[in-house]
């Protein structure tokens, strides 16, 4: 599987059950069986860590046989040489291998490796990244590709992991609330964008603080005496009407992306529209996305300055053509670049490198 399949096949089936089990729990062994495809047969486990009690009670392995999860239970809890605790050093976010934890050579001399993790093809280089952390809870996904697997495809896996960890960890963040009530009558706090839960109709049900802040000030994004999420100008308003009806009547996963810019302030954001699969109605969630003005900052550090440049461009909606004219450059020199851009993310298509560039900065 190449990365440009990921983005435009695998992609949008996995945030579909992932937002479903940010509002029913009982699903995340569902989107956790889902990794298994996109990273070829790979087993591993999402830990909740209650920091308090130093405990972990919830935990979901996925793809592990039944002897092997007996024996976990039984007897290689006990020897595991990758306590939960030591992963409270792993830096939040950040794909790493398990390796950080434990050394490949102290990892090889163990008992849980040579008799538990070996037989399963399971490496000590197997990947792991802190989802979420506040003052109760630590949340750790490992997954673990079969060795020689990983030895072959380990960056497309990094990637794939990169692009799939901000989710969850809003839907770790939003599960917080679907606990307590299955129709949020709010949004948490401690979503880092905007974020607004809104119904088929277009109705604001419910916003976090960015997003009562944004909506008041109305620069792109606004509520009509109706109480329906509106766009600023008429082309803002067409695509979001647009990217809603794809989640709504269309049934994709995700509408979007939308770019926005502020009429007063300059500044770049793009929309997002995600299907949530509610009890009671129908629901989708609008995350708002800022766009920094610093492109080269926030592209990996194999872009060129040129390449950051189109890849910015490409985010805020500009065509090949726009942006040559807009910069100064032959069209040629932007297909090159745009060839350059396919080549480093593992994309062939604009819209699956635009897609991949969204992800990597949500």
């Amino acid at each position: 599987m190449t990365m440009s399949a990921f983005v435009a096949e695998e992609l949008p089936a996995l945030l579909d059950l992932l937002y479903g089990a940010a509002l029913d729990g009982d699903q995340w062994p569902i989107f956790l069986q889902g990794l298994m495809k996109p990273f070829d047969g790979a087993n591993g486990i999402l830990h909740f860590f209650d920091i308090e009690t130093q405990t972990t009670p919830l935990a979901h392995p996925f793809g592990l046989e039944a002897e092997y999860l007996i024996g976990y239970q039984e007897h290689f809890a006990s020897c595991n040489p990758y306590p939960i605790q030591s992963f409270a050093k792993l830096p939040f976010l950040q794909v790493v291998p398990a390796t950080t934890v434990l050394s490949r050579e102290e990892a090889l001399r163990t008992e849980f490796y040579n008799d538990w993790m070996k037989p399963q093809g399971i490496s000590p280089d197997h990947l792991g990244c802190m989802v979420h952390k506040d003052i109760q809870q630590m949340v750790i996904l490992a997954i673990a590709p079969k060795e020689k697997q990983l030895e072959r495809n380990n960056d497309r896996y990094i990637k794939q992991f990169e692009i799939l960890a901000p989710h969850i960890k809003r839907a770790v963040t939003l599960s917080k609330v679907s606990r307590v009530d299955p129709i949020p009558g709010g949004l948490p706090a401690q979503f880092s964008c905007a974020a607004m839960l809104i119904s088929q109709t277009r109705a604001v049900k419910a916003a976090n603080p960015p997003a009562e802040s944004l909506l008041r000030e109305g620069l792109f994004l606004t509520v009509d005496p109706l109480g329906k999420l509106r766009g600023r100008d008429s082309d803002i308003q067409s695509a979001l009407v647009a990217a809603i009806d794809a989640v709504f009547v269309r049934r994709d996963p995700f509408g979007g992306p939308v770019h926005c810019r502020s009429f007063t302030t300059g500044d770049r954001v793009s929309l997002i529209v995600l299907k949530l699969p509610m009890i009671a109605m129908p629901m989708a969630l609008v995350l708002v996305i800022a766009q920094p003005s610093n492109s080269a900052s926030r592209f990996p550090e194999q872009f060129t300055t040129a390449e950051a440049r189109l890849a910015d461009a490409l985010l805020n909606g500009q065509s090949l053509a726009e942006f040559s004219e807009h910069v100064g450059v032959s069209i040629n020199t932007a297909r090159k670049q745009l060839a350059a851009l396919f080549a480093k993310t593992g994309t062939n298509r604009q819209a699956a490198l635009v897609a991949w560039l969204l992800q990597r900065n949500s």
